[in-house]
């Protein structure tokens, strides 16, 4: 699937387009382009302890990944999402939070043609 992928990205380049431009070659970015991915669908249940008591995180694709747990999520929040950050000394973990119990702010000034930016 990859290489019929890297094939129609060689033949797309090499082909003009309805101005008679090319796009040139394409760029194939390694694993060190890339500083964060994320994993959007994590839940509280992907945290667990392992059998030598260390907290890890199950990532999908990855496995078991030990991480410090040094602040507890609060009661009635749950996980949304997990970042893995790359820097210069290491890999880093950050999670988003959501408490349904939270209001949303409401905004009070409503945007209309009235107060809005015309041009």
């Amino acid at each position: 699937m990859l290489s019929n992928e890297c094939k129609q990205q060689w033949i797309t380049c090499a082909l003009p387009d309805k101005n008679g431009k090319t796009s040139g070659r394409p760029k194939f970015k390694g694993k060190h382009y890339y500083n964060s991915f994320s994993y959007p669908q994590l839940s509280n249940t992907n945290i667990i302890k392992n059998a030598n008591g260390r907290f890890c995180v199950n990532l999908p694709k990855i496995g078991l990944v030990p991480f410090v747990y040094n602040r507890p999520i609060p009661l009635g929040f749950q996980v949304k999402t997990g970042t893995v950050i790359r820097e210069a000394d290491g890999f880093y973990i950050s999670f988003t939070i959501e408490d349904k119990t939270v209001p949303y702010e409401v905004v009070e000034i409503q945007p209309t043609v009235d107060n809005s930016c015309m041009y």
